[in-house]
């Protein structure tokens, strides 16, 4: 297993495994009278808005997502989301020779950013206890996903004949041309190439659990640890000497907040 993925599949296995901890003296019903209840609490609410961040193992991400809650077990929802996509064998190195400080990944060609749109559904498991604690539920979602492939620039010295010999000069350009350059100096501005960017359609599905522990009905506050598969027939290709994969299975960890509301 790649050294970088151990150390984040540990992160999500042990916020798994705490999550499951709180969940013991978690019950099914709550056995609170609702008249010792605020009016808030005694409400019934028909949606759920929320925000989140995420990391997994190959990037990080943000999104929201508004639902609907269909009846006490069961809400669905629509989401959209931005992730980063790193390849695995990324490593950084710097040129301390050059006048550049600036950190490269030899031998990557796209920054990929995956925008995703989709439809998905919580089931609860275990409700929150009246004290507080956990609620737990299973979630399940698929949708469309489309991949920004932008070009990665470096900063590389150049050889050019001139009348009186050579001269050396510092270009942007990409892995692709590196038979052209004598060498790498440093990486270019992420905003070199933003006017190259190219699309892959695809989709994706997810299976994972949802832990709950807001302490008001109204507020919403979750992690989520899910398993996402994801599939582009034309390919997201990151790093030379790929075989422009066309399949990515990540690890997912996410914080979100949120309010539930009614809407008539």
């Amino acid at each position: 297993m790649n050294a970088r993925l151990r150390p984040m599949i540990r992160t999500l296995l042990l916020t798994l495994f705490v999550a499951c901890a709180f969940l013991l003296p978690a019950q099914e019903i709550d056995i609170q009278a609702n008249d010792d209840k605020p009016i808030e609490e005694r409400i019934v609410y028909n949606r759920q808005s929320t925000t989140h961040i995420s990391i997994h193992t190959q990037g990080f991400g943000a999104g929201f997502k508004t639902g609907r809650i269909r009846t006490i077990n069961r809400t669905t929802y629509w989401k959209g989301e931005v992730v980063s996509l790193h390849a695995m064998k990324e490593i950084k190195s710097v040129n301390l020779a050059s006048y550049s400080i600036r950190p490269y990944i030899y031998g990557k060609l796209n920054n990929v950013f995956v925008l995703r749109f989709g439809y998905g559904e919580e089931r609860r498991i275990y409700g929150k206890p009246y004290w507080g604690g956990v609620e737990t539920s299973w979630t399940f979602e698929a949708g469309a996903s489309l991949a920004l492939l932008k070009p990665y620039y470096y900063y590389v010295v150049v050889y050019v004949p001139t009348s009186t010999g050579v001269d050396q000069i510092v270009e942007e350009q990409t892995f692709d041309q590196h038979d052209q350059w004598a060498e790498i100096v440093g990486k270019a501005p992420f905003t070199t190439g933003l006017g190259h960017i190219r699309f892959s359609p695809g989709l994706h599905a997810s299976a994972g659990l949802r832990f709950e522990f807001g302490k008001s009905r109204t507020r919403v506050q979750a992690l989520d640890v899910k398993a996402v598969a994801e599939g582009f027939p034309l390919g997201v290709r990151i790093m030379d000497g790929q075989r422009n994969p066309w399949f990515y299975l990540t690890l997912q960890l996410s914080y979100s907040w949120g309010s539930r509301f009614n809407k008539y």
